[in-house]
């Protein structure tokens, strides 16, 4: 079942500490997200996170962190960080 991508937002405040390359990379892993039939968003590694959002996902040396709608079929992107700007 596909899920649409929103932004809290918009898209360039989402991906702002990102070079264009990254975020190509983070977005096309949130299509392929969205766009599975097999697995729910879910399912891609996300994880209960207390800050702003209610998830995020660990992918690689980036998170994403969103929240699952899975009643609106929704996925809602906050912010993308790479992670060695998090933890200090």
């Amino acid at each position: 079942m596909a899920y649409d991508i929103s932004f809290q937002h918009d898209s360039e405040a989402a991906f702002e500490t990102l070079d264009s390359e990254a975020t190509s990379h983070v977005q096309k892993k949130l299509e392929r997200v969205a766009n599975s039939e097999w697995r729910s968003p879910t399912d891609w590694n996300y994880s209960p996170w207390s800050g702003q959002s209610n998830g995020k996902y660990d992918w690689g040396a980036y998170r994403v962190f969103a929240d699952v709608d899975e009643d609106e079929n929704q996925i809602v992107v906050h912010e993308v960080r790479h992670r060695e700007n998090l933890y200090r």
